[in-house]
């Protein structure tokens, strides 16, 4: 009896699993959530990635046992840096699909896996992927490439390498992206670049859903601890468009940042350009103004200028060397670093940095040391864990140096950027990706360099 008794719940513990598994769907209902996919698909490829997320999700609903909508979910989910749910949505995938060598699933939940720092699991869905489409395709989708990335982490795991950066402060860390932080006056006074509610003008970016950028001013209270930021400061400034604040110089009285306002009711500009901006108080600022010269601020992007300190020559002349993003040859390598001379205060012809700097993928966010020896910056192509690596470049006069990845003392396996080293405070800080109630975001972070070896610390 005992025996039969346990066969019986045996036999039904099965059924409901099985059933928990599988629902019956209709033909209508198939119906529906294949012209959704095809929908969804449609809306994803014209770059409206959250609109196709909710009609992904109507796919879902009309045929839960339909992989494709699980996979389209997953797709999107990865976009909107919903990591967590585009596993879980990937995993269902796997698991409804009858061909489980399907290379452009195996690629996702590589993807997938890597952002989430589950590496091995990310390389042997990547290995193969790879296997599956070939070796000429899985180059085309740069799938060597993401290989290489999580053997270059997991190496770093295995030589024992921790990784130092800090969170700035939890209360300026938000759901929303927070990044570009710049120090002053010792580290007691901050500016950085924010995407919050809070943005003049509420726009919300059409190709993200995020909020445009505004520039904010944070103040150090020496009783508390605590950052407090300074609404006032940027009075006047900051405008309905993209707003960023990119350089300060060490004294707290001149600055580069970025404007765009080309898709605000503004629109003073029609792309991003580069402005300066001066002060005679620290922490206080007077109007931004957009640099007059068409060859630094063309019709393309133009953004994240640095600038060295000013070197006074013999003969009384004296210059600035800057340096700054631009996508003007991007049919060709995506972002690029420029420099330029200001010459006697003029500006001069802005020139493309060696190949060994710029890759074919994306290089952002330099920055130059005040002596111009090390160059600073961020890309997603030369060799690293993953997203966004930061890497340093030494002048050496008449060329630059091979980059150096700085590795996990700083990086991670997600987007690394906007480093800003200040020597006398033995301090760096940067921006990093984080999560916060399950969406990963851009957040602020410092960096303690004391006990640390590198060349630029010598």
């Amino acid at each position: 009896m005992i025996r039969i008794l346990f066969a019986i719940l045996i036999s039904c513990s099965f059924s409901i699993s099985y059933f928990a598994q599988t629902t019956k769907v209709g033909f209508f209902d198939k119906l529906a959530s294949t012209k959704f996919i095809s929908q969804g698909t449609e809306l994803y490829n014209a770059g409206g990635t959250t609109d196709a997320l909710m009609v992904f999700k109507q796919a879902r609903v009309k045929n839960p046992n339909n992989w494709k909508a699980y996979y389209w979910l997953a797709t999107t989910e990865f976009e909107v840096n919903s990591y967590d749910l585009a596993l879980e949505d990937a995993n269902k995938a796997l698991e409804l699909t009858k061909d489980k060598s399907n290379g452009e699933l195996q690629l996702l939940l590589g993807k997938i896996n890597h952002k989430l720092n589950l590496i091995e699991s990310a390389l042997t869905y990547f290995k193969s992927a790879k296997g599956t489409f070939g070796e000429k395709e899985a180059k085309d989708l740069d799938i060597p490439i993401f290989i290489a990335q999580c053997e270059f982490a997991l190496n770093e795991k295995k030589n024992g390498v921790q990784n130092k950066r800090l969170s700035i402060s939890d209360k300026l860390n938000t759901k929303y992206d927070e990044y570009s932080p710049i120090l002053i006056d010792g580290g007691k006074q901050m500016f950085f670049t924010a995407r919050t509610p809070e943005t003049i003008g509420n726009n919300l970016n059409p190709d993200d859903q995020r909020f445009f950028e505004d520039i904010y001013h944070a103040v150090l209270n020496s009783s508390t601890g605590n950052w407090e930021i300074k609404a006032e400061t940027m009075d006047g400034i900051n405008t309905e468009g993209f707003d960023a604040l990119n350089f300060v110089s060490r004294d707290g009285l001149y600055g580069l940042g970025t404007l765009n306002t080309s898709a605000s009711k503004e629109k003073t500009t029609t792309s991003s350009e580069i402005f300066e901006i001066n002060t005679d108080i620290p922490g206080t600022w007077g109007s931004p103004e957009i640099i007059k010269n068409s060859d630094i601020n063309s019709s393309f992007f133009e953004g994240s200028a640095t600038i060295t300190d000013t070197v006074f020559n013999e003969d009384e002349s004296y210059y600035q060397v800057m340096y700054f993003v631009s996508d003007r040859n991007g049919d060709k390598s995506l972002t690029d670093i420029f420099s330029v001379e200001k010459k006697n205060g003029v500006w001069q012809t802005p020139k493309m940095l060696p190949k060994e700097i710029n890759s074919l993928g994306r290089e952002t966010t330099p920055f130059i040391t005040p002596d111009g020896k090390f160059l600073f910056f961020s890309s997603d192509a030369l060799p690293g864990m993953g997203g966004y690596d930061i890497y340093y470049s030494e002048n050496l006069g008449s060329s630059w140096g091979k980059p150096v990845n700085l590795g996990a003392t700083f990086n991670t396996i997600d987007d690394d950027s906007h480093f800003q080293i200040y020597f006398d405070m033995k301090k760096a800080v940067m921006a990093g990706i984080q999560e916060n109630d399950g969406v990963y975001n851009y957040d602020l972070f410092e960096i303690n360099l004391e006990g640390l070896d590198f060349p630029f610390l010598k």
